[in-house]
């Protein structure tokens, strides 16, 4: 949605929360790594994951369904700012970082949270991770709202 924003001058966001999110479908699961064994994403999981939300390949490379991906340069200055939580021994954590990369570059980093010793899905079975990662997220949009309140 904040893609098609920038791209279509509007509507106004005013913060883009990107939790574990997939960013790069193009890539497939079984090449991406994760900084565990087995991580809870197997490959073979977000390859069935990525076919539910695409199923045609092809359009996997399109920049709304991976903007982390190495093809995707379109400046992203103006894009709304974002806040990206990432897990550490997430399989979609390398896609995380490069775009929360970019979105540094671009300007529009609010922040970067990554939740050490935590896998995809983490705030599903540790409560003690949820309630760190929860609060940072609700005091993001806070501000944001109060930001754009002014």
């Amino acid at each position: 949605m904040a893609r098609q924003a920038l791209e279509e001058a509007g509507p106004a966001i005013a913060l883009q929360v990107l939790h574990y999110p997939p960013l790069d479908l193009a890539t497939a699961a079984r090449d991406k790594r994760a900084a565990v064994a087995k991580p809870v994403l197997r490959p073979w999981m977000a390859d069935i994951f990525d076919s539910a939300y695409i199923p045609d390949r092809k359009q996997r490379a399109d920049r709304l369904a991976s903007p982390a991906h190495p093809s995707d340069t379109a400046d992203l200055k103006a894009i709304a700012p974002a806040f990206v939580v990432t897990a550490e021994h997430d399989l979609l954590r390398a896609e995380g970082v490069a775009y929360a990369d970019r979105l540094r570059t671009a300007g529009a980093l609010v922040g970067h949270h990554d939740v050490t010793g935590a896998d995809h899905g983490y705030d599903n079975t540790d409560e003690d991770k949820a309630r760190e990662v929860y609060p940072l997220i609700a005091e993001q949009v806070r501000r944001a709202f109060a930001e754009g309140a002014s």
